[in-house]
């Protein structure tokens, strides 16, 4: 059985790729394709997750529960067999695993070497598909993810280390293609224009070899951003509710991030223009070796040897400053959501207890 990875990037579809298949699990598997449950029930991030090395703690790790090696060791033990039940219950003849993080999180070699090495184990072969974003959209674009997952930093230009480690797309390739051989690597540029029907789900299936059958059903694509005044109070708000308490996730957070994009129209965040500009410029040589390995050489016409020029034409700020009036329009925006889950819940629950009360007075068959 062959397996097609797709290891993202970040912020290029993933969330709907992976609604998709979760959605048609059943489907698929009937047209002999595979998409797992024991690395996640719709994001794989088990993958990841296990492959870093050993000793990493970072919030992979955390949002796991894995605090120790010990931890890490059964984790990955019981992935693994819980995986091989799965590809050896039915003659699958293609299996699907999807996480963004694989290609943002497995940084050294010896990383994605021991990802190779137990899929080997399970795989006649691997195919590794990626999606490739401008890196100046990507920069905006991850700033929004970063602040939703409880970052309390404004919107900077990233530093040197993390430049290499998120954004430059011929490192991570170049990881790839050694471990699991360049005629393995599949790279495609995330752009509309490039996309199968316009649609990452589409374009996925035909790079993967799946026909997409009238049966499946199209979950909408998911827009994750939050306006500028929105991310400005979820930033200040995540000082106070952090994330991660005392090593765990935070259970008191809740859906905030979900539920604050429910009042989310306005303007999204943006640097200036002469920054973006520059950042972009950085990326120039890197990107054409990208595009001369991978796509056949430089795009004519663009301001990147890769990419298209920039086409996101939403209303964009440099600053969104959260007036105390606005502060606490979203605080009674959110207190009005909550209750009214808060309500949906004791609901539910009264329904329940009358439903088991009217059980219970019925007479049993024997006593009629």
């Amino acid at each position: 059985m062959e397996l097609i990875l797709h290891i993202g990037t970040e912020k290029t579809g993933t969330t709907s790729v992976q609604n998709f298949f979760r959605t048609n699990r059943e489907k698929l598997a009937k047209r002999g394709v595979l998409y797992p449950v024991a690395p996640g029930q719709r994001n794989h991030t088990a993958l990841a997750a296990a492959a870093q090395e050993i000793s990493k703690r970072d919030p992979l790790r955390k949002t796991a529960g894995l605090k120790t090696d010990e931890q890490v060791r059964k984790f990955r033990g019981k992935l693994l067999a819980d995986l091989e039940r799965e590809t050896k219950a039915k003659p699958f003849k293609l299996a699907v695993m999807s996480n963004e993080h694989c290609s943002s999180r497995l940084l050294e070699d010896g990383e994605v070497q021991w990802l190779h090495d137990k899929l080997a184990k399970l795989f006649s072969k691997t195919r590794i598909v990626v999606y490739l974003r401008r890196q100046d959209d990507y920069l905006l674009s991850t700033y929004s993810t970063s602040v939703k997952s409880g970052g309390t930093q404004p919107l900077a230009l990233p530093t040197e280390r993390k430049v290499q480690q998120r954004y430059d797309h011929w490192d991570m390739l170049s990881r790839w293609a050694r471990i699991f051989g360049r005629e393995n690597v599949v790279a495609r540029r995330f752009e509309k224009t490039a996309l199968k029907n316009g649609d990452i789900v589409d374009d996925l299936l035909e790079a993967a070899g799946i026909e997409l059958a009238p049966a499946y059903e199209k979950p909408q694509n998911v827009n994750e951003s939050l306006d500028g005044q929105s991310l400005e109070f979820l930033r200040l708000f995540n000082k106070f509710v952090p994330r991660f308490a005392e090593g765990d996730l935070n259970p008191v957070r809740g859906n905030i991030a979900d539920t604050l994009s429910r009042f989310s129209d306005g303007p999204l965040l943006t640097l200036p223009e002469r920054e973006l500009a520059e950042f972009q410029a950085s990326f120039a040589d890197s990107n054409a070796k990208v595009a001369a390995e991978y796509f056949g050489g430089a795009r004519p016409g663009s301001d990147d040897p890769l990419f298209e020029r920039r086409s996101d034409n939403r209303a964009r700020v440099h600053h969104a400053p959260l007036t105390v009036e606005r502060a606490v329009e979203l605080g009674a925006l959110l207190w009005q959501e909550k209750q009214a889950q808060v309500n949906r819940l004791a609901q539910k629950l009264k329904d329940g207890r009358a439903e088991l009360k009217q059980t219970r007075r019925k007479p049993r068959s024997e006593d009629a």
